[in-house]
C-alpha cells in the first residue's frame, strides 16, 4: 500500500472527523476544522495523518509536555487511530515513527500515552512497539 504521512491541513477536516468517529469521539467536519486549526496554531503540538489512495486513513496527535523529572520533557501521544479497514497493515507503526520524530526534534527522550482499558488490541500493539505499562491514568471532568 502506498502511504503518505504528513501534517494535517484544514482541508482534511472530513477525514479527521471520520477518524474521530472510529475513536468513538463523535465529531462534525466543522469541529474537526477547529481541532486541526488548534494543532496548527500550537507549536508544541502536531497532528499527523496517514493518507493512502483511499484518502485519510489514520492520525496521530502529539504534544510536547515539560516535566520536572530528569527527562525534562516528554512527547505525549494524545490520540492515535487507524480506520478499521486499514489496520494491521503498518499504518500505526508509520504514525508512531512520526511521533518519535516529533519527540526527537523537541529533545524529548520518551513517548507517553494513555489508552482506555477496553482497548485490548491497542495495548498489544503498544507493548509490541516497546511501550511499557508503568502507570495508571485518572480523569476528572471539571464542573466549573
Amino acid at each position: 500500500m502506498q502511504l503518505i504521512v504528513r501534517e494535517a491541513r484544514i482541508e482534511d477536516a472530513e477525514g479527521v472527523s471520520s477518524l474521530l468517529g472510529e475513536l468513538e469521539y463523535p465529531s462534525t467536519e466543522e469541529a474537526a476544522r477547529r481541532h486541526i486549526q488548534r494543532f496548527i496554531d500550537d507549536p508544541a503540538s502536531r497532528l499527523v495523518l496517514a493518507q493512502s489512495a483511499d484518502g485519510v486513513i489514520g492520525l496521530i496527535a502529539t504534544h510536547i509536555v515539560p516535566r520536572l523529572d530528569s527527562d525534562e520533557r516528554t512527547c505525549r501521544i494524545t490520540d492515535i487511530v487507524v480506520l478499521t479497514s486499514h489496520r494491521r497493515q503498518g499504518v500505526a507503526t508509520r504514525l508512531l515513527e512520526a511521533a518519535c520524530a516529533h519527540a526527537v526534534a523537541a529533545g524529548a527522550p520518551r513517548l507517553d500515552l494513555s489508552s482506555g482499558q477496553w482497548r485490548v488490541d491497542a495495548h498489544g500493539f503498544y507493548l509490541a512497539h516497546g511501550f511499557e505499562g508503568q502507570s495508571r491514568g485518572f480523569t476528572k471532568r471539571l464542573e466549573c
